[in-house]
């Protein structure tokens, strides 16, 4: 829509993607194991949190049910989040999430 412009409430929803935001936006030291997922967690809050998508892995930000174009903007929030996981993590780690279709699905295996 040309000339559609956002509010400020609109731009501050966790379903708001802003035009900038792409698959390797967020980059921190790839998870590799165990040994480092202490670190590699924290940093990943930080950024999700700075983006306003933590409630993804923690489940905060359910999947709307009952409003059409908010259960499609959470879709698209919910895979840009797995993006930004699977771009952060080892190719080995990457091949055991890659199908999964849900951020806090993910967020809960790797912290297993």
């Amino acid at each position: 829509m040309a000339g559609a412009r956002l509010t400020y409430q609109e731009m501050m929803t966790p379903l708001f993607l802003h035009p900038s935001d792409n698959a390797n936006l967020i980059q921190v030291d790839k998870l590799q194991g165990s040994s480092d997922y202490r670190l590699w967690h924290r940093s990943m809050e930080i950024n999700l949190s700075s983006k306003r998508k933590l409630g993804f892995i923690t489940g905060t930000v359910p999947l709307p049910t009952d409003d059409l174009i908010k259960a499609e903007m959470w879709e698209t929030c919910n895979n840009m989040v797995i993006a930004w996981i699977t771009n952060n993590v080892s190719s080995t780690i990457k091949r055991s999430i890659i199908y999964m279709t849900d951020a806090k699905d993910i967020w809960a295996n790797l912290e297993k």
